[in-house]
């Protein structure tokens, strides 16, 4: 039986399907329970399937027939063994496709209805997420990359095929290029991006070179070229660029000779493209590149008009620049030239307020020393004046303000004086009590003896005081002198006070 299944896989390598097939077949009668003839003779029935293109009825139901055996073999081998990860991936296959729906009715019609679309890609993808976990291998991802695919979702697409080159370690990598060239394709469609469908080229490119005898390969090239050309043609001439332009006609030319090749091949065994629709193709790309011709001469133009726009708008930038430049330096020149006025200008009060500290400093210095002479002298005066009394007959005048009236003594008897007291003397000063009265502004000292005879000589002149000035210096020093006088007085008064008292006794 493993002799058997290594000739199964030979057929299969070599694209005799038809041939495999039946060996498959005959396996089976001689072991129903063979799993590898179970999933290869379910895949081999939907290949078939899937490749054949009906023309009448019979054939549409041949087509649906080999669907639904393909879906009877898979679930047979599920049967065998229910974690057979092929066949389990088969039947996520057919899911995606909808194999049993629309699709086995007419092909490229399957999953018309968006919704169902959706719904079986999603339990498929479920499916292959399951599988992946059992047998990570190539094939899963390029399922999964099959069902984002027709979700429209080409980014998780192209990630799933890119998986799944990664971890291809034998055979050719050239189906899973093709899928990922196509995923590229549809992107760059969808986005009208002309690096995309550049990628797209280079995929083919590099399958076509893994298998230079598929002319289907060959016809994707030329298909992907002319929708390149058609791009850049489509577009606006402020949307590309000269290089692109002159690119896309070189691949518009390429495509044509590749085309007029392809038209011309007769070729027995078939052909996997419609010799017709490659002529058609040929002719329009001969229409397209005579407008290339056009289409360069127009950009040319543009480019030029557009080159000369960006030269003005950099000289008038450059320009606007420059003026700018020169109104800040001249901005810059007129402050700093404000700025050193006014430090001069600081620097002139300075020296100014200087010379006038210093004039009014030896100014205040000169009128402070006579004034202060006058104010020492002044005050001398005062306390000479206060404290100097004339004496007339061995008794000192007493100013007048500062007399007080002489208390009453009882009068003593005759021979009874108390012991150790001594009578008064006729020559002594009697003792006078100082009693405080408002300060006057002239002033008199005179005698009581003189005043009661009335001797005009015994007058003092009156002395007046100097006039001052109403200053807190002079209040402060007037204050002083009062003070002085005051004191001195006391002294005086308490003198002629112990001189005086007898005397009034007697005139009592």
């Amino acid at each position: 039986m493993n002799l058997r299944a290594y000739y199964t896989h030979f057929l299969l390598q070599s694209n005799l399907h038809q041939h495999a097939l039946k060996f498959v077949h005959s396996t089976l009668q001689i072991s129903k329970s063979d799993l590898y003839a179970t999933c290869a003779a379910a895949w081999l029935h939907y290949q078939l399937a899937r490749e054949s293109r009906p023309k009448d009825e019979e054939t549409m139901r041949d087509r649906r027939h080999k669907f639904h055996k393909a879906a009877e073999f898979y679930e047979k081998a599920l049967n065998i063994d229910p974690g057979c990860a092929v066949a389990a991936q088969g039947i996520a296959i057919m899911v995606a496709e909808d194999a049993l729906g629309m699709m086995s009715l007419k092909p490229g019609s399957g999953l018309e209805d968006e919704q169902t679309r959706l719904k079986n890609t999603r339990e498929a993808l479920d499916v292959f997420a399951k599988v992946r976990e059992v047998m990570p291998d190539a094939n899963v991802y390029t399922n999964m990359g099959h069902c984002y695919y027709m979700r429209d979702e080409y980014e998780r697409a192209i990630e799933s095929y890119e998986t799944g080159l990664s971890k291809l370690s034998e055979g050719p990598a050239t189906t899973i290029l093709m899928c990922l060239s196509r995923a590229w394709y549809s992107k760059a469609t969808r986005d009208q991006s002309f690096v995309s469908m550049k990628t797209s080229l280079q995929l083919s490119q590099m399958a076509q070179a893994n298998s230079p005898w598929d002319k289907s390969i060959r016809y994707n090239i030329v298909v992907i070229e002319q929708r390149a050309a058609e791009m850049v043609f489509n577009l606006g001439v402020s949307k590309r660029t000269m290089s692109e332009l002159r690119e896309a006609v070189a691949l518009a030319s390429h495509a044509q000779r590749l085309l007029y090749d392809l038209s011309q091949d007769t070729s027995t065994g078939g052909l996997p493209y419609d010799r017709d629709m490659a002529a058609q193709r040929h002719r329009y790309l001969t229409t397209l590149q005579r407008k290339g011709a056009e289409q360069v001469s127009q950009q040319e133009a543009y480019e030029k008009e557009h080159d000369a726009q960006l030269q003005a708008a950099r000289e008038h930038r450059m320009a606007e620049k420059l003026a700018a430049e020169a109104r800040e330096t001249a901005r810059l020149e007129v402050l700093q030239r404000e700025a050193a006025a006014l430090a001069e200008e600081r620097r002139k009060a300075r020296e100014e307020a200087a010379l006038w500290a210093a004039q009014h400093k030896e100014s205040s210095s000169d009128e402070d020393k006579p004034k202060r002479k006058r104010k020492e002298k002044a005050a001398a005066d005062d306390i000479l004046d206060d404290g100097d009394q004339e004496v007339i007959g061995g008794q000192a005048k007493i100013p007048k303000e500062k007399r007080e009236r002489k208390p009453r003594v009882a009068r003593r008897r005759k021979g009874k004086e108390t012991p150790g007291e001594e009578g008064p003397s006729s020559g002594d000063e009697a003792d006078k009590l100082e009693r405080p009265k408002k300060r006057l502004t002239k002033k008199r000292v005179v005698n009581d003896e003189e005043e009661d005879e009335g001797d005009p000589r015994a007058r003092k002149k009156f002395k007046s005081a100097d006039m001052i000035d109403d200053s807190d210096e002079e209040l402060e020093r007037l204050d002083r002198l009062e003070e002085e006088r005051k004191r001195l007085v006391k002294t005086v008064i308490s003198d002629d006070y112990d001189d005086a008292a007898p005397e009034d006794v007697e005139m009592s």
